[in-house]
């Protein structure tokens, strides 16, 4: 390592509008110009960051691929003076990837002084400049697989070991030295999961014994549930047996398939050889980190850093150890700040700031949550508001959406639906057919002023004004199939519905107390004071207690299991039957614990519940697919992120013998207050 340390590095943390590359590209080159002011030696960009990334099969257009390809060529014009590592797509028009198409790359791209930096010593399959993806997610909804072409197929298919092209890139320094780093692409640091030649195949590894002086990792890496916890931990396990300064770059903004909305916080991060952090950008905001000549000692920590917005040099931070590390986000904070940046992306593909939003607001916590959630995201001026009771809704209600959107301030209608729900009931009821007279209980007429709320009376507001409006659903419900197809189902978006129900209660004390500072949201929603209810019968009266026919908190525990962490049954009774389903559940204390065994005073009951919610699970599936496009915030999400199947009921042998098992026990108490099976003797 020259004794001068690392060269200046900034990092651009972007805002990647997918689809227009000629926006990014323009984007990318007023940030390399910023960081060549700022005296950078080096810019790093994100991965994909000319075309976006979660385009959905747009990558199968070659004409629309080869124009994201061919704007590289304007950052390598932009690079005089100063070396740029950027990510896009790299096509081969005379060979195919493995769907039989134009083959792609999705690659690093290396220029430096209106050059593309070769690399003598690798195989001579690729363009200069340029270094692709080696390892592909294919989970979740990333196709990396069903588009690119990557490193390691392109090894095997030269005959070639993969690790012939994990060879430093060399630029030369200012100052006349030579600076060697590596680069991957995202998944190429969650690389435990991936063998080659029966052992890890670890490209970092690779780069270190080939002289690299530090790493680029270039991502666009989602913000979900947790993830930049985990990716932490990664690094300083990759970085246990490789210590190399490593340089972690990802983008901002939001992107989507279709039918989910995938956001990106950015938290690009400096790590030193250690793993520990050095610098980290502030989330969800592009920024520029520049990084000072980090990397001077062996523990990467001789040079100050120095933080801060391209275009606000002012708000420089630069001095101790400590300097430019951006506070690390609670849970709830992200949340908030993901749904923010995923209702904003609504402008983006439908075209400048003209969009104008309309809510169904009921005057229940979901959807007064997410009246709040827009009016954050569009301001007050862009949000409209209705209020459709029938003589279900109570008094409490409907002040509440009153209430809540006078606070708001944003416009505000009462259109009652009580006569046009006569109507349609009256006439269902006279509808027979010569083999069918049919049965109008009190599901059919619940879902009826369900409908009329959103396919008549929004869907007809929205068009006469030229509005969007939103679903309202949380996630416990859409997993549960508590919703009304063409009824509360609707929507362009919907921005809660990866959110359980007891999440959105935490999301309301955090907006009433930390985001507006005063009681928004009703304290009787927040206090559960007025209950959960569709009120759509006299069997859900608010005023009565009565509401939905679901165990908030137990049920959301259950699911997150079943949903999130692909647990079956029959692994919840068998903690049943250990004695640490709670503990597993992660829904102890001892109120939990009393809630539960009022809940199910045996095994007969704690399994016929569970059944219960297998069974709505399974069997809702259509619902959810019409959903509306909902934000990403999960570690699974409904929509393409959880590919769902529809599937007759079946039970695994091992869950019918655990099920005797409980039948044929009694249970008692043990410390925790879990019921504890003991097998008859």
């Amino acid at each position: 390592m020259p004794r001068s340390g690392l060269p200046n590095i900034a990092l651009a943390q972007m805002e990647v509008k997918p689809g227009l590359p000629d926006r990014n590209a323009a984007r990318m080159v007023e940030l390399i110009s910023a960081a060549r002011e700022g005296g950078a030696e080096i810019v790093v960009f994100s991965e994909l960051c000319i075309s976006g990334y979660i385009i959905g099969d747009l990558w199968e257009l070659d004409t629309l691929v080869q124009d994201f390809a061919a704007y590289s060529d304007d950052i390598r014009a932009a690079s005089q003076d100063i070396t740029v590592v950027f990510g896009n797509v790299v096509v081969d028009a005379d060979r195919v990837g493995e769907d039989g198409r134009m083959r792609k790359y999705n690659a690093v791209i290396v220029c430096s002084n209106g050059e593309y930096v070769t690399r003598a010593e690798v195989p001579a399959a690729l363009p200069n400049g340029v270094h692709a993806k080696t390892l592909h997610a294919n989970y979740r909804f990333f196709d990396d697989g069903r588009h690119f072409f990557s490193l390691r197929q392109l090894a095997e298919s030269c005959g070639r070991d993969v690790y012939e092209w994990c060879v430093p890139f060399c630029v030369r320094r200012r100052d006349g030295t030579d600076f060697r780093f590596g680069v991957q692409l995202c998944e190429d640091m969650w690389c435990q999961d991936y063998s080659h030649n029966g052992e890890v195949l670890d490209t970092l590894r690779a780069y270190a014994r080939n002289g690299a002086e530090a790493v680029f990792n270039l991502s666009a890496s989602p913000w979900t549930w947790q993830k930049n916890d985990k990716r932490n931990r990664v690094v300083r396990e990759i970085l246990r047996s490789s210590p190399l300064p490593f340089f972690y770059v990802n983008q901002v903004g939001a992107q989507n398939n279709g039918k989910n909305i995938i956001v990106f916080d950015g938290d690009t991060t400096v790590y030193s050889p250690t793993g520990e952090i050095l610098r980290r950008a502030r989330p969800w905001k592009e920024e520029m980190v520049f990084t000072g000549g980090i990397g001077g000692g062996p523990d990467g920590s001789t040079a100050p850093a120095v933080v801060t917005s391209p275009n606000d040099r002012a708000s420089a931070t630069t001095g101790g150890r400590d300097a430019g590390v951006a506070p690390g986000q609670r849970e709830i904070e992200a949340m908030y700040d993901a749904i923010l940046t995923g209702l904003r992306h609504m402008d983006h593909f439908r075209g400048g700031e003209e969009n104008r939003f309309l809510i169904g607001v009921s005057g229940g916590i979901d959807s007064t949550v997410v009246a709040c959630l827009l009016e954050r995201a569009f301001g007050a001026d862009r949000v409209f508001a209705v209020n459709m009771p029938t003589r279900f809704n109570a008094t409490v209600t409907r002040e509440n959406a009153k209430e809540t959107c006078r606070r708001l301030e944003v416009d505000y209608l009462s259109c009652p639906i009580e006569d046009l729900y006569q109507q349609v009931s009256e006439r269902i009821k006279a509808v027979e057919f010569p083999r069918s007279k049919g049965t109008y209980d009190r599901l059919v007429d619940e879902n009826i002023q369900a409908r009329i709320r959103f396919s008549d009376m929004l869907a007809g507001i929205a068009a006469k004004h030229g509005l969007v409006f939103t679903n309202n659903g949380n996630k416990t419900e859409l997993a549960l199939g508590y919703t009304t197809l063409y009824g509360d189902l609707d929507g362009a978006i919907a921005p809660i519905a990866d959110l359980y129900k007891v999440q959105v209660y935490e999301l309301g004390r955090y907006l009433n107390e930390e985001v507006f500072g005063e009681e928004v949201i009703p304290g009787n929603l927040l206090t559960m004071e007025t209950v959960p209810s569709a009120e759509l019968s006299e069997a859900q009266d608010v005023t009565r207690g009565l509401g939905d026919p679901i165990k908030y908190g137990y049920h959301d525990a259950v699911l997150r299991q079943l949903v999130e962490y692909r647990r079956h049954p029959a692994d919840l009774v068998r903690w049943y039957l250990d004695g640490e389903l709670l503990q597993q559940l992660q829904w102890q204390g001892e109120e939990r614990e009393r809630e539960f065994a009022d809940y199910f005073p045996d095994g007969a009951s704690f399994l016929q519940d569970l059944e219960w919610v297998e069974r709505q699970l399974r069997i809702s599936y259509f619902k959810r697919v019409q959903v509306a496009p909902l934000i990403v915030l999960s570690k699974r999400a409904f929509g393409s992120d959880l590919r769902e199947t529809q599937r007759p009921e079946y039970s695994p042998r091992i869950y019918r013998q655990l099920k005797e098992r409980v039948l044929r026990s009694g249970t008692q108490d043990i410390d925790d207050g879990t019921p504890q099976v003991v097998e008859n003797g």
